[in-house]
């Protein structure tokens, strides 16, 4: 049940930590309690703001209807993340959102999701609320760094892990290298809707792949860091 001690004023709410998860010894989940008439669409954002400084995160739905999900990398001196990483349950949090456009858009073309490590989360947030039937590349190092992949997995039409790790780290039926090495040597050619999530580098390249290999396609993208 979302506590009262949540509130929103304009564009600006607070809520508080409910739960952490860690997924690998860096990376982690915050279940936040959902304000009151929070509503916001699958891929958005919200700007969390700690002591001064801000972190802008993808928004996953919660198990329940009154919690919200971020998936988090912590990065030692990174601006927000050690405080979230460390902070006891409980801990009440100021962000400003949702924000931003990186939703689905259905179309007649196939779509491909691109995500490198925790860039995953608009794509689970869209996953959790319906999204089925994409292909998706997700590069990462080790097997471990495949968050969500017991959501993603049985609703894409294709799911292909691409790590970068040591061979002993790769699974046998996941690709060794990385999602833009598949899409340059493996992808069939064709139309598509590219949904890129990730490092910057990472979209820079693929949008360069896509206008060589697949000019009548849409890129629509989101930079993680």
């Amino acid at each position: 049940m979302t506590s009262q001690a949540s509130r929103a004023s304009g564009n600006r709410h607070t809520s508080r930590i409910l739960h952490r998860q860690w997924l690998t010894k860096d990376t982690f989940t915050l279940t936040l309690e959902r304000p009151p008439a929070f509503h916001f669409q699958a891929g958005q954002r919200i700007c969390l703001l700690t002591d001064g400084k801000n972190r802008d995160y993808s928004l996953i739905p919660g198990n329940s209807h009154d919690q919200l999900i971020l998936l988090i990398r912590s990065v030692e001196e990174g601006v927000v993340s050690p405080h979230l990483s460390r902070c006891p349950l409980g801990t009440a949090l100021d962000f400003t959102g949702p924000s931003g456009h990186f939703i689905n858009r259905p179309s007649s073309r196939p779509a491909v999701l691109i995500a490198t490590g925790t860039g995953i989360a608009p794509f689970a947030a869209m996953c959790r609320t319906g999204m089925q039937g994409f292909v998706l590349l997700h590069g990462v190092r080790q097997v471990d760094e495949l968050y969500f992949r017991d959501l993603m997995e049985p609703a894409a039409l294709s799911y292909v892990p691409c790590l970068t790790g040591t061979p002993s780290s790769r699974p046998s039926h996941g690709f060794p290298g990385r999602v833009t090495d598949y899409l340059r040597r493996h992808f069939p050619e064709g139309e598509y809707d590219f949904y890129l999530a990730g490092r910057r580098e990472m979209i820079a390249e693929v949008m360069d792949i896509v206008d060589h290999r697949f000019p009548s396609s849409r890129v629509y993208s989101e930079i993680f860091f």
